[in-house]
C-alpha cells in the first residue's frame, strides 16, 4: 500500500477528501464528492486516468460497489468517461448552470440554493402526444423533446423531459449537444429565439416513478417521488415550452410556486 501511494499521491488527498465530506451523505455520494474535489484541486486533470477501481478500493474506506457506483455518477455527469479496455478518464469539471428557474433546493444555510449540473441525454422530435400537446399547438411531429438529467449539487439526480414547439424553435435541432449541455435553455431561448420567459405556472404530484424514470434517477424500482408539471410563457401569454420534472425521495426542500414571475427572479 505505500508503495501505491507514493507512486500516485493523488490517492493519498483522496483519502484526506474523503474524511472531510458530511457523512450525512450516501457512501457512494461522499466519494463522488471527494472524487470531484480531487479533480477540482487539480490532482487528476482533463484527459487524465485514474485509478483502477480495485485500487481505489483497497486505498479508501469504500467497497467496489460503492466506488463502481460513484464512478457510474460521473460518467452520467459527463466529468468522466469509460473508454473500453483503457479505463476511466477525466473530461474536466462542469459548471453549475447560471440563474436557474426550477430544481431550485435550498442549501444547508437555508437561504441561497444547490448548484444544478444539467447533462443532455437524448433530444428528437415526437408524434406521441400528451400534457404538452394542450400547450405547444402539437401537429404531427412538430414536437422537439430533450431529455437532461440534472445532478442537483453531485448528490442525487432529477430527470427532466423539456417540450419546444419545432415551428418556433427549430434552430434548437441544429445546436451539438455540447452547446446544450450545462445551459440555462431559457436564456438561449431570450437571447437567440427572442422570446423572454416572463412567467411560469407549476403544479406537483407525488406518484410512483416507473421502471424508467427510476432509472434515470438511480434510485431503486417502485420508489415515489414529486413529479412537476412547469408551462412557461411570453408577457402576452404565448406558452413558450412545456417541462416535466421528476424529484427523486430527498430530504432537500424545494423551493416551489404555483407561479413565478421574472422580477421576483
Amino acid at each position: 500500500m505505500r508503495n501505491e501511494l507514493i507512486v500516485q499521491p493523488e490517492l493519498a488527498d483522496l483519502v484526506r477528501l474523503t474524511k472531510s465530506i458530511d457523512k450525512g451523505f450516501p457512501k457512494h455520494v461522499q466519494l463522488s464528492k471527494a472524487l470531484l474535489a480531487a479533480i477540482e484541486a487539480g490532482h487528476w486533470k482533463a484527459g487524465d486516468k485514474l485509478p483502477p477501481e480495485v485500487v481505489l478500493a483497497r486505498l479508501t474506506p469504500f467497497s467496489l460497489g460503492t466506488i463502481q457506483r460513484a464512478l457510474r455518477a460521473l460518467v452520467d455527469e459527463g466529468i468522466l468517461i469509460r473508454r473500453q479496455g483503457s479505463g476511466t478518464f477525466v473530461t474536466g469539471t462542469r459548471k453549475a448552470v447560471a440563474a436557474p428557474w426550477h430544481c431550485r433546493f435550498y442549501a444547508d444555510d437555508g437561504k441561497g440554493f444547490l448548484p444544478v449540473f444539467p447533462k443532455v441525454i437524448s433530444r428528437r422530435k415526437i408524434r406521441e402526444r400528451g400534457p404538452w400537446s394542450d400547450y405547444l399547438q402539437h401537429k404531427g411531429d412538430n414536437i422537439i423533446r430533450i431529455d437532461r438529467r440534472m445532478s442537483i449539487n453531485h448528490e442525487f439526480i432529477v430527470f427532466s423531459k423539456f417540450y419546444l414547439n419545432a415551428d418556433h424553435f427549430g434552430g434548437m435541432l441544429k445546436k451539438t449537444v455540447a452547446e446544450l449541455d450545462g445551459v440555462n435553455f431559457k436564456t438561449i431561448l431570450e437571447q437567440e429565439f427572442g422570446s423572454p420567459v416572463m412567467s411560469i405556472a407549476q403544479t406537483a404530484t407525488v406518484m410512483r416513478f416507473k421502471d424508467v424514470i427510476c432509472r434515470a434517477c438511480r434510485i431503486n424500482t417502485g420508489s415515489t417521488g414529486l413529479f412537476l408539471q412547469s408551462v412557461a410563457s411570453t408577457l402576452r401569454g404565448r406558452n413558450i415550452y412545456y417541462q416535466e420534472f421528476f424529484v427523486p425521495p430527498t430530504s432537500r426542500r424545494l423551493m416551489l410556486s404555483d407561479h413565478y414571475d421574472v422580477d421576483e427572479l
